[in-house]
């Protein structure tokens, strides 16, 4: 019995191996076909595609860890800027009543004034929010793009707030 077309050979191949035969022949146009399936050139394609997917994982680690500390830099800033303002108290209102009060003027000239100085061009105050108990600064950081730009991306901006609140003792609050 003659075996015909591919899927026979195959058949007879998969009949020789359960029975044991180890003197299977393959036949010629299966030879054709592992020749026409031959994988040179794999690595070329594969650098092709897998390259610039690389080089994009690269920016994105470069330009988020640079963001993360243009960020952070923004965000001590806002809280040192809040915990200055936040000393402002009115020094007349705590000798009257023993209670802490912030100086609205003194903390908001201290907290812009904190910004101003260590904004180093990067940073604009959008707010700042002074209350009896609590200062709130809210700012906007420019972050300059290092990958990105390659995209036509060249800044971020990114919202920072800062929050502080008055208090006086100690090793207790109130004491």
């Amino acid at each position: 019995m003659r075996v015909v077309g591919i899927v026979g050979h195959v058949r007879q191949i998969i009949r020789a191996y359960k029975t044991g035969n180890p003197r299977v022949r393959m036949p010629d146009d299966l030879r054709f076909v592992r020749a026409y399936k031959d994988e040179a050139g794999q690595y070329l394609v594969q650098t092709v595609i897998l390259l610039p997917m690389m080089m994009i994982l690269v920016g994105l680690v470069l330009d988020g860890g640079w963001m993360y500390w243009q960020y952070r830099r923004a965000e001590i800033a806002v809280n040192a800027a809040a915990q200055a303002a936040s000393h402002a108290i009115d020094v007349e209102h705590f000798r009257e009543t023993n209670q802490v009060r912030l100086d609205a003027g003194e903390a908001w000239s201290a907290a812009s004034g904190f910004v101003n100085i260590n904004q180093r061009g990067q940073m604009q105050v959008t707010g700042i929010f002074i209350g009896n108990n609590q200062v709130i600064v809210n700012a906007n950081a420019q972050v300059q793009t290092i990958f990105f730009r390659l995209a036509g991306i060249s800044s971020l901006s990114m919202r920072v707030e800062g929050r502080a609140y008055p208090a006086f003792g100690i090793n207790v609050e109130g004491q």
